[in-house]
């Protein structure tokens, strides 16, 4: 039986308190999609109880584009806020297997210098207005929906209770609004030399290498791309 075809679609995250971890702001819904396949499909990759490489199949249930991207967009919302919050992060001299993880049973340990050296790592907080962040895209809405009640969180660091999510939304569009909305501008990094670039009706925004597919931070999947972030 064939499958259904792809319909527009557009996805709203209610945040608890909308405190979101980002350092560019971008938060791109495939990403969300990919974390939540590996949780329901391979929770082993996620967890880095494996040792082996991952090099299985994946398909997310949205539109698939050329060099294996997704036609979804990033988050859309209004920042009310923005800081710098600090992240401590120091060995636990407290586990009971300590001793495990030491050259040498007994000595000092410094904590200011060498490999058991702590950190104080800036993070920037950004505030959503009614901690609210809608995304585009064009999918299956009920498969979309049964990975999403796998994700908890969006953005980084939810495990220190950023991007905290109440719940998930999913409603038809109107359009397909993945790569341009008529308000917002580019919904996504998009390659200067892909066919996409060329239908933009603007070009002024940054020019900068940067991920075109999940996992984002990835060498191998960046791109020079139009990146949609603001220039002010």
């Amino acid at each position: 039986m064939a499958k259904s075809p792809t319909t527009p679609l557009k996805i709203t995250a209610h945040l608890i308190d909308g405190r979101i971890n980002s350092s560019d702001g971008i938060i791109m819904f495939d990403s969300i999609l990919y974390h939540a396949w590996f949780l329901k499909h391979a929770p082993e990759v996620i967890e880095g109880t494996s040792k082996e490489t991952f090099d299985g199949y994946f398909g997310l249930p949205l539109r698939q584009l050329p060099e294996n991207r997704w036609a979804a967009s990033k988050g859309i919302y209004i920042q009310s806020g923005r800081e710098i919050d600090n992240i401590n992060k120091r060995p636990n001299f407290f586990n009971a297997d300590k001793e495990n993880h030491l050259e040498m049973k007994k000595g000092l340990i410094s904590d200011s210098v060498g490999k058991y050296r702590a950190y104080r790592i800036p993070q920037i907080v950004r505030t959503v207005k009614d901690g609210i962040v809608t995304f585009f895209c064009v999918g299956h809405g009920d498969e979309i929906m049964d990975l999403l009640n796998l994700m908890n969180s969006i953005g980084k660091k939810p495990a220190v209770g950023f991007g905290a999510v109440d719940r998930w939304e999913i409603e038809d569009a109107k359009e397909d609004w993945s790569l341009w909305h008529p308000e917002y501008g580019l919904m996504r990094p998009t390659p200067v030399d892909s066919e996409e670039s060329v239908k933009l009706a603007r070009k002024d925004y940054p020019v900068m290498q940067y991920g075109i597919k999940p996992p984002y931070w990835k060498q191998k999947n960046m791109r020079l791309c139009y990146v949609p972030m603001e220039t002010t």
